[in-house]
């Protein structure tokens, strides 16, 4: 288990060690100490849980996560993360996670997310489950883009990034209304009405 904070790393363990079967090898803050254990012993791990965003943000934490999948493709990673939306969990599951899950979650949902994930599959929130699926589904077509004002670009990249409305209002200084306007508009002059098509014509989008 990957994790910066102490106490979420030891209710994550009490919950674990809880259900029969599963054993916590290791537990660590510093990804390096993390990518040791695992290259010591590549097959005494059977599941790894990493918290995505703290303390290195959102980059860091997908690029550790693409990293795990080219160097250990068949260790299944769970991700848990203080942001739950759709973009942030297609982000992820992308960059290699085969489950996420919200800090705010019941220990019983931790516990079936490391079953499911222990048999092979994957997991994500069931409140996300539908919208997920209906963003697969949904074919957007390339929308032809009218130009975006600075600060909708800094919106957007920071939406991009799993950030909330006002999370984004707080790294700009900025209300939280006026975040929302300027991410409406952004999503109008872009032909979309939702993060999940956000993140799928983001390859269009200059953001940075």
């Amino acid at each position: 288990m990957l994790a910066p904070h102490p106490v979420l790393r030891l209710g994550v363990e009490v919950v674990l060690c809880q259900h029969g079967g599963v054993q916590v090898c290791g537990s660590f803050t510093r990804e390096a100490d993390l990518l040791d254990l695992l290259q010591r012993q590549p097959d005494g791990i059977d599941l790894l849980l990493i918290d995505l965003l703290a303390p290195y943000g959102p980059e860091q934490g997908l690029s550790l996560l693409r990293l795990l999948s080219r160097r250990w493709p068949l260790l299944p990673v769970l991700v848990l993360s203080a942001h739950c939306n759709a973009s942030m969990v297609t982000m992820a599951m992308q960059a290699g996670a085969r489950g996420f899950l919200s800090k705010g979650t019941t220990p019983a949902m931790l516990r079936r997310a490391v079953e499911v994930l222990a048999r092979g599959g994957r997991f994500v929130p069931p409140e996300l489950r539908t919208q997920l699926n209906r963003s697969r589904m949904r074919r957007t077509p390339a929308p032809v883009l009218t130009p975006l004002s600075r600060r909708e670009r800094e919106v957007l990249r920071l939406v991009l990034q799993g950030c909330t409305t006002g999370e984004v209002a707080r790294r700009f200084g900025r209300t939280a209304s006026t975040v929302s306007t300027q991410k409406r508009t952004a999503y109008e002059k872009l032909g979309i009405h939702s993060d999940g098509e956000l993140f799928r014509i983001r390859h269009l989008l200059e953001c940075g």
